[in-house]
């Protein structure tokens, strides 16, 4: 098995070996379709409704993480073809880790363990002292993989879902400006370690970020996306417990009723939603190498690899 970083490896296809490359804009489609694939026969498999039920959901997130770090999508192919993909997000000392997947029929070939240990290798080359990612909990192969890498499960995440009541309540948060993203990385600095300016700016452009004024400053800020008769809320941070309430209130009051209202709560967020809570899995969210722990107010969901 080798390693090929080069975006022109393997053009000719003589060496038919197992290899990682970079990922280029004729892979999407296949990598879109492993996506829906892989992640869909692991919830099956364990006796969970398809979690992926949209075929253009794997195709757009890969096209929207190649758009945001081009240099940094993978590509492992097996016999001069793409069979699995992994994404890396180098966000000053952290990076994020993921999606990582790998066709069904080829998982357990070695190929997964491939795309784990070049993203390993390119977070210590750019001298990240904190690699992350989260992990299905139910899924113990991955569990094992990412375990013999040195991760190591630091909390744990539980993919939640309320049903929006479609009642209009005062909303106290704006719409933020492109001058707030300074703010918001200044926020997430302050309570989170690291700050994320691409990712604001791509959520900008895919949804919509509503931020909350305190008396002494930004007391916080969220973003939604929201597709048809469902919206994913998140990122959310807040300094209070209040504030944290208050933009989740904000950011769902407008949805119909009966949208279908997805987050991915930590287990140490203390916090009341506007709807009654479905649990649908949990995850761990596991690091390679330092972590201080997560703030109280704070609920990642969209792009949560990254932070």
């Amino acid at each position: 098995m080798s390693v090929d970083v080069s975006p022109k490896a393997a053009e000719s296809g003589h060496d038919r070996a197992p290899r990682v490359r970079v990922l280029r804009s004729a892979d999407l489609p296949a990598v879109g379709d492993i996506f829906r694939e892989a992640f869909n026969q692991i919830y099956i498999r364990r006796g969970f409704e398809k979690v992926v039920t949209d075929p253009d959901t794997g195709l757009a997130i890969a096209r929207a993480y190649l758009a945001h770090d081009p240099e940094h999508c993978l590509v492992v192919e097996s016999e001069g073809v793409v069979a699995g993909s992994a994404f890396l997000h180098p966000r000053g000392n952290v990076a994020g880790a993921g999606p990582i997947t790998v066709a069904p029929a080829l998982q357990g070939s070695g190929l997964g363990s491939l795309l784990v240990d070049e993203l390993c290798r390119r977070s210590d080359a750019l001298g990240v002292p904190s690699l992350r990612l989260i992990q299905d909990a139910f899924n113990e192969e991955a569990y094992a993989l990412y375990s013999s890498r040195g991760f190591v499960a630091r909390t744990v995440f539980a993919r939640a879902s309320f049903r929006s009541e479609g009642a209009a309540k005062p909303i106290l948060s704006r719409g933020a400006r492109f001058s707030d993203l300074p703010r918001i990385g200044s926020l997430e600095q302050d309570m989170l370690g690291f700050a994320r300016r691409r990712d604001y700016e791509l959520l900008r452009r895919l949804g919509e970020i509503r931020v909350l004024e305190g008396r002494d400053g930004l007391e916080g800020w969220i973003a939604r996306m929201v597709q048809g008769r469902a919206a994913a809320i998140g990122p959310v941070l807040s300094r209070s417990k209040a504030g944290l309430e208050q933009l989740l209130l904000d950011a769902t009051s407008d949805l119909a009723a009966g949208t279908e209202v997805r987050f991915l709560l930590p287990s140490g967020c203390r916090v009341s939603v506007p709807g009654r809570v479905r649990l649908h899995s949990l995850c761990n969210y596991m690091v390679r190498g330092s972590f201080a722990g997560l703030a109280p107010n704070y609920i990642p969901t969209l792009f949560p690899e990254s932070g």
